[in-house]
């Protein structure tokens, strides 16, 4: 009867979300004081209207995974928190932290539009953009709550059939980063906080380790410290897991800091340690295995669920509000400028906010067939799109920025990002497919086979700045600026090339907007051309070249150019002295004429001259050999070729065999020419 007792008065308590686990012992304490006097045990009806009470405390009924989320495990609202704030003891003697039923619920939520995917995938002409906001504000006026609405119903002029749009508070790691600098924002940045579990690659179980629950079942102990241990307890507990997917119970408290469990890494009895990514990254010896726990509010895991992500940036200023947005194009994992407007009062912030998200927008094309200079892709959305003006759509000589991803089996990226001075012009459209010319500084491109595993992706630019600064420096060695560099502009429809100026003491130039969409430059140095460098001013403020310098090839060209100027010079003198020792064996003056012909002989022989040129070409070929620029060293061989039929065609033997040939007829004809 009395274990009856107990097991009733546990049950009411749980279903309370106003009652933690310190409640239930207060219950268990009241059923024991009740045992004695059964009047006072409490009849169904009287249990029914208990548990009716406490779903009226809690708000609104909470579904099985909120219960399930909450009577599992608890952990301090306070990430930093220590195992011993606030923390109980279940029945097994596992650490029980209390969890707020409202952060549950909204974490089990979160989670859901996170991991859920489409009944099925439509077309990509027809599949709608997945769209998150994440506010920064400074002021606590400016929320989620009070934004959220006007700012949707701003944005459903423009994107209510191409957006699916959500609205949150941007996770402490994105804030932090918006605040300190949105134009260096990166992924690694935004996502270096996320806790994950890195695991040794040298491990013996490393190849079967994949998912946390894999973690469990390999590894022995995890070792972290005390404050992100029991971060990750709380936000697996509100997801429901109380055992954080088995890894929970192998995790262990290192004394000291995060250096301290980086420090382990390198102990030989080490299997894996929980740490932030960011930290992980930097493990080697041997390099990390990173394994992404199920829980809460992770940034990668928001950056993986969704196409778009907008960080807004809210700054008041008296009694204005300065608004700042980037986008985040997850696919590429690529920040786009920073689109910024001034002003925005109480009553227009949410239209402020919406604008600079428009501004800030960067409509995707797929590219689905690249050549050498023309590629042809389809619009996301182009097939919901009814308005022309719409800021989804493309037109005629809209200016795109390519870029690639390439995924390893893991579905990890190894190659990423835009492609390096490339840029695509949008020349037309047939029916929804668009049309582009493609311009390329480098070699390769977008051209390749397709497979599930390459993306291949085109975003519209947006130029903010002014204009723009380019640098070159020598390859590989950024503290050699690249001086006096002759920078030329070739028009897109014809060979005419215009000069627009030279480098200065820093490698520097700065270039303005045209009326053209973008500008096609050229680098010269010495008459040769260096480099094609496609550029849409005011996209970024520097863009920088590392260029292979032709130092080495202007010596070449130099040196060369006097041994040329020497072989000419030779020819002459050889000339001279033929027509000197003539003149003085027609006139019978022997002597002078044998004189002139040791002179001949000491000047400068074919051999000779070949000889220093073999030495010279192999000591630039060396030099040019550690740039490995093949182009620049093609070059010099081919120099050096010409060069050496030049020497052979005009210095050889033929003369001076001549010469001695008429001297020694004129010592048989009593030492004059018999000519």
């Amino acid at each position: 009867m009395r274990w009856n007792l107990l097991i009733i008065v546990f049950l009411i308590a749980t279903f309370n979300h106003n009652v933690g686990w310190q409640s239930v012992g207060l219950a268990v304490e009241a059923a024991a004081s009740q045992e004695a006097d059964p009047a006072s045990v409490p009849s169904a009806a009287e249990e029914n209207s208990s548990e009716k009470s406490a779903y009226e405390q809690a708000g609104d009924k909470p579904d099985s995974e909120v219960a399930s989320a909450a009577d599992s495990e608890s952990a301090s609202e306070n990430d930093e928190t220590t195992a011993g704030d606030g923390v109980s003891s279940d029945a097994t003697g596992g650490e029980v932290l209390e969890l707020d039923p409202d952060a549950v619920k909204v974490a089990v939520e979160n989670y859901k539009k996170l991991t859920e995917s489409p009944e099925k995938e439509l077309p990509w002409d027809y599949s709608p953009y997945k769209v998150l906001v994440w506010l920064v504000a400074d002021s606590p006026e400016h929320s989620v709550s009070t934004i959220e609405q006007p700012l949707l119903k701003f944005l459903d002029r423009d994107y209510s059939a191409i957006w699916r749009v959500t609205i949150a508070k941007a996770p402490r790691a994105v804030a932090t980063a918006a605040r300190r600098n949105m134009s260096g924002m990166d992924y690694d940045m935004i996502t270096a906080a996320d806790p994950v579990l890195a695991v040794k690659r040298d491990h013996k179980d490393a190849i079967r380790i994949r998912v946390a629950e894999n973690v469990a079942q390999y590894i022995g102990k995890v070792y972290g410290t005390q404050g992100r241990i029991q971060e990750v307890k709380r936000r697996a507990a509100l997801l429901g897991d109380k055992t954080v997917s088995g890894v929970g119970p192998k995790m262990e408290v290192v004394e000291g800091d995060a250096v301290a469990v980086s420090e382990l890494w390198a102990d030989e009895g080490t299997e894996a340690v929980l740490v932030s990514r960011g930290t992980a990254r930097s493990l080697d010896k041997p390099e990390a295995k990173v394994i992404l726990p199920k829980l809460a509010d992770l940034v990668s895991q928001a950056v993986d669920a969704y196409d778009k992500i907008f960080i807004v940036r809210l700054r008041a200023n008296e009694s204005l509000t300065d608004v700042s947005v980037v986008e985040m194009d997850t696919l590429m994992q690529h920040f786009g400028p920073v689109a910024e407007i001034e002003g925005g009062t109480r009553y227009t912030l949410p239209t402020v906010i919406g604008n600079t998200i428009t501004r800030a927008f960067a409509p995707v094309v797929r590219v689905d067939n690249a050549g050498t200079r023309t590629a042809t892709g389809l619009l996301r959305a182009s097939g919901l799109i009814v308005d022309e003006d719409s800021p989804a759509n493309l037109k005629a000589g809209d200016v795109l920025e390519p870029m690639m991803r390439k995924n390893d089996r893991n579905g990890r990226a190894f190659v990423i990002g835009p492609l390096d001075w490339a840029f695509l012009n949008v020349t037309g459209f047939e029916g929804r497919n668009v049309k582009m010319d493609f311009y390329s500084g480098r070699a390769g491109g977008l051209q390749g086979r397709k497979n599930k595993r390459t993306f291949k992706m085109a975003l519209k630019v947006r130029p903010f700045h002014e204009a723009s600064t380019v640098r070159l420096h020598l390859q590989r060695d950024p503290s050699t600026p690249m001086i006096g560099y002759e920078l030329y502009e070739k028009e897109l429809k014809s060979t005419k090339m215009t000069f627009i100026g030279r480098t200065d003491w820093d490698g520097r130039m700065r270039i303005e907007p045209t009326k053209a969409p973008f500008r096609l430059l050229y680098v010269k140095n010495g008459g040769a051309v260096l480099a094609r460098l496609p550029i849409v001013p005011g996209l970024h403020e520097f863009d920088v070249a590392d260029l292979a310098g032709d130092d080495t090839r202007l010596q070449a060209e130099a040196y060369i150019r006097g041994v040329q100027n020497a072989i000419i010079d030779l020819v002459a003198v050889r000339e001279l002295f033929r027509a000197r020792i003539q003149l003085r064996l027609k006139r019978g003056e022997m002597d002078k004429a044998q004189t002139l012909m040791e002179a001949l002989r000491d000047q400068p022989s074919n051999e000779e001259l070949a000889n220093d040129m073999g030495k010279r070409q192999t000591y630039f070929n060396n030099l040019l050999a550690g740039s490995g620029n093949a182009n620049q060293r093609a070059k010099v061989d081919q120099m050096f070729v010409i060069t050496r039929e030049l020497l052979t065609k005009h210095i050889n033997g033929r003369l001076v065999n001549d010469l001695e040939a008429e001297v020694s007829e004129a010592k048989k004809n009593g030492g004059k020419s018999p000519k």
